[in-house]
């Protein structure tokens, strides 16, 4: 496989180091159906026009090429061409350009607060998958350096890396790297597609908000498109769980009563809930209540209930709503695919974003004290205290912050207006970030842009997924094989075919329908078979 040894490294640091690591920037299933449709847009290979060491030689005011070598073919990934350079100040990029190439560019995104490498984690895979179809790919750390200053502590007192994490190393990198492709090919790229989660999804969204004209297609996995009420709520949410915690054990006994009260209600008993919204759970209700004074691992107290559902309801502001909080069902144990849990673990959907163990922080806290550390109220004071945020008061000091980082504007005319098509998709399962954000933006699309909307974009909901991957649900499908062909040939998605693999095996397998389609059962044939589902407006 793919460079091992230094994945496995990666993997094993990560885990060490908990919170400082990226998380996943993406799905990791692209391509996997590609093979299979690639014929259908397929046009005749280009051919490099120069020697690969030459390119250094486009090196100029703004931009220093480091180097340019090339990787002979090897089992993973064809002969190709890998340029690393930097962008003035700080943003490192990669570029590989394939000596036999499709004349398609792949650029794919960043996760949390970005600064990886290429060879971060997953990130030499997704590079592989591209390079073997063909495409020219790049990747860029977002203009900082993730082992030099973690989380959001690059942020400070440096105007330029906040700019260029919050849109503009995307940018410049994609215009780069399709410029260095074009001197290399003699020709440019015929189509540029992006593929992001997460942060990842975030920067999509600001490339089709901002930038337009950069990608033809873009694929865009649960984003933080609201970045700044997203940290603000992983703030509520650390409060309220550091406050009143609660254990590993009683997660399940949440999700247990969750799924019994809801799993049928989409006329299936499958172990899914195919929209959550529906599922009217009341944990003071619907889960047993300790007696007073008693706080049992078969129980829940009344602050532990009241602890849940603050987080189902979303941070609040003078006694009002502020933000959407998370589905139920995002407590069972599932699979976790990305660290600090190791690949494969089954653990509750809380663990780690929600819920820490003993003398640990969650994700989510500690993505929100570093963000109010250095991005925002601290303004780059790392003893900033997070306890002292005023959810009445701060959250009205933050709307320049919004301004910046938020990806949430529904106006897309411009990306629409140049061709360009958008897949979103997102888990209701999603414990990172809430699922009904992306929703909510999808449906703010569709009032804004009308009718046509689904003509340039669609959303895809998957039941049981984690963030980005993982869970219970089938959560492994290629969107990005559906998308090349709706750019390419006109052909909307009508569905997505996904699976969910156990132990390596295809255990199930699902249409994921656009919003606000589902997946409803035929009634005859096996329920795991894609086959015996049809999508309809429930």
């Amino acid at each position: 496989m793919v460079k091992l040894a230094a994945i496995a490294w990666s993997l094993a640091t990560c885990l060490g180091l908990a919170l400082t690591c990226p998380v996943a920037a993406q799905n990791g299933s692209s391509f996997i159906d590609a093979p299979a449709s690639m014929a259908r847009y397929s046009m005749a290979p280009a051919r490099p026009q120069m020697a690969c060491g030459d390119l250094l030689s486009l090196s100029d005011e703004t931009l220093t090429l480091l180097s340019a070598r090339l990787v002979p073919a090897s089992a993973d990934a064809p002969e190709h061409c890998r340029v690393a350079g930097v962008i003035s100040p700080e943003v490192r990029i990669e570029v590989n350009l394939p000596t036999a190439w499709n004349r398609r560019f792949y650029m794919n995104g960043n996760g949390g607060f970005a600064g990886e490498t290429p060879e971060t984690l997953f990130r030499p895979l997704y590079r592989a998958a591209a390079l073997r179809q063909g495409f020219a790919t790049a990747t860029t750390n977002s203009g900082h350096d993730a082992s030099e200053e973690p989380l959001a502590s690059f942020a400070g007192h440096n105007l330029q890396k906040r700019i260029d994490y919050a849109f503009r190393a995307v940018h410049v990198t994609a215009i780069t790297a399709k410029r260095i492709a074009a001197r290399y090919f003699g020709r440019p790229p015929a189509f540029s597609y992006w593929d992001g989660c997460s942060t990842g999804g975030r920067q999509g969204l600001m490339e089709a908000q901002r930038f337009p004209q950069d990608f033809d297609g873009i694929l865009v996995g649960a984003p933080v498109l609201r970045f700044v009420d997203t940290i603000t709520s992983s703030l509520w949410n650390g409060k309220v769980l550091t406050e009143t915690p609660v254990p590993p054990e009683k997660l399940k006994l949440v999700s247990d009563a969750v799924y019994a009260l809801c799993d049928a209600k989409d006329g299936l008993k499958d172990g899914l809930i195919d929209d959550p919204r529906q599922c009217q759970f009341d944990p003071a209700r619907d889960v047993r209540q300790c007696a007073t004074g008693n706080d049992n691992p078969d129980c829940l107290t009344v602050a532990q209930a009241e602890a849940i559902k603050k987080v189902y309801t979303g941070y609040l502001s003078n006694g009002q709503p502020q933000f959407v909080g998370f589905e139920p069902g995002g407590e069972v144990v599932g699979t976790h695919l990305s660290p600090p849990l190791p690949s494969g673990q089954p653990e509750s959907g809380w663990a780690m974003w929600l819920v820490a163990p003993p003398g640990q922080v969650s994700r989510q806290l500690a993505f929100g004290e570093t963000f109010m550390k250095y991005f925002a109220l601290g303004r780059g004071n790392p003893n900033y205290d997070w306890h002292s945020f005023d959810f009445d008061k701060d959250p009205a000091r933050l709307d320049d912050l919004r301004s910046l980082l938020d990806a949430d504007n529904p106006d897309l005319s411009a990306f629409h207006g140049a061709g360009g098509k958008l897949l979103m998709y997102f888990g209701w399962a999603d414990t990172a970030l809430p699922p009904q954000m992306g929703v909510d933006y999808y449906e703010k699309v569709l009032a804004t842009n009308g009718v046509g909307t689904t003509q340039f974009m669609r959303l895809f909901m998957v039941p049981g997924m984690f963030h980005c991957r993982g869970g219970i649900g089938t959560d492994r499908f290629d969107a990005m094989t559906p998308l090349i062909d709706w750019v390419e040939t006109g052909s909307a998605p009508e569905k997505i075919n996904a699976a969910r693999v156990d132990a390596g095996k295809v255990v199930r397998t699902r249409p994921l329908c656009p919003y606000p389609q589902v997946a409803r059962y035929t009634g005859a044939g096996n329920p795991d078979e894609v086959a015996n589902f049809v999508c309809k407006v429930p």
